[in-house]
């Protein structure tokens, strides 16, 4: 069964609803490795993983109001073994708060075919909004179907334009790097909040998948990136992060050490991330910040 362009164009998911926890927040760290490093990294991240001091990871808003993996739903074709997060965008308006009533609504806003053998993009538009009317956070996730390239036969009007491409990183050394180290029970704790592809758990979906083995979930290694900012690039205390943007560029292997090197500027950092080595590329992307709560 090829990609239905129609149906999944139309797609319009149930609202989530759900109340931000401060066990969930606790989880949520836990699943993007928080005082997984050095003792002195461990203390610096304790307000992540301790109730009496709580602070939430704005990268949160990718697992609050989520509706899981729903592309593994027969109706709309996709070959949804092969599915791979490609890119996330995030806009933050206010922070997130334990206690929080939220709600979460989900579209397709986009799907675009890269040719037979070459796959096809789905776009994923999300609102995350408190029950008192204020918008939380909007988010645009790009899956990369690996498995459905070719579906429109020809016909433009079963493709749609991607967003624009996000900016590479400056070509000179960055201002400061950042590693953090990941467990291999990582993706086993992160989909504990909802993203259920057996990719990231099962070695025998993996390999089916053309992996290895089970790779880190890309939206845990967003939060990871999250935390390199919030320790180094001034996205804690007094600053507010307004905007976070990640491409997908490699595989980040659970129990491997992310290097995050980031180049700093006034409010806005670029960052791309890596193996320990080097040798691998595994994103890249940017974020912004406010000086105001």
């Amino acid at each position: 069964m090829a990609l239905d362009y129609h149906r999944l164009k139309a797609a319009r998911l149930a609202p989530v609803e759900e109340q931000i926890t401060a066990d969930k927040c606790i989880l949520y760290a836990l699943g993007v490795g928080a005082q997984l490093g050095d003792a002195q990294q461990s203390e610096r991240e304790l307000a992540l993983v301790y109730e009496n001091q709580l602070e939430i990871l704005p990268a949160m808003a990718c697992v609050v109001g989520y509706a899981g993996f729903w592309m593994r739903d027969p109706q709309y074709g996709l070959d949804w073994q092969r599915v791979v997060h490609a890119e996330q965008r995030m806009r933050f308006h206010a922070p997130l708060a334990a206690g929080t009533e939220v709600t979460g609504t989900t579209r397709v806003t986009g799907i675009s075919d890269k040719g037979r053998g070459k796959g096809a993009v789905v776009v994923i538009g999300r609102r995350l909004e408190a029950h008192n009317g204020q918008l939380l956070c909007d988010m645009e996730q790009l899956n990369f179907c690996r498995g459905d390239g070719g579906y429109c036969g020809g016909d433009a009007t079963l493709s749609d334009p991607l967003p624009p491409a996000l900016a590479r990183p400056p070509a000179r050394a960055a201002d400061t790097v950042v590693m953090l180290a990941s467990s291999r029970n990582q993706p086993a704790i992160y989909r504990l909040l909802g993203d259920r592809n057996p990719l990231h758990v099962d070695p025998a979906a993996s390999r089916k998948a053309g992996f290895a083995a089970p790779i880190m979930h890309g939206a845990a290694a967003l939060g990871m990136v999250n935390r390199a900012l919030r320790l180094v690039a001034g996205t804690h205390g007094a600053a507010r992060l307004v905007s976070l943007d990640i491409r997908f560029t490699g595989v980040f292997y659970p129990g491997d050490t992310l290097r995050v090197e980031i180049w700093r500027s006034a409010g806005a950092a670029a960052y791309r991330c890596c193996t320990q080595d080097t040798s691998t590329e595994i994103a890249y992307g940017n974020a912004t910040w406010s000086e105001t709560q």
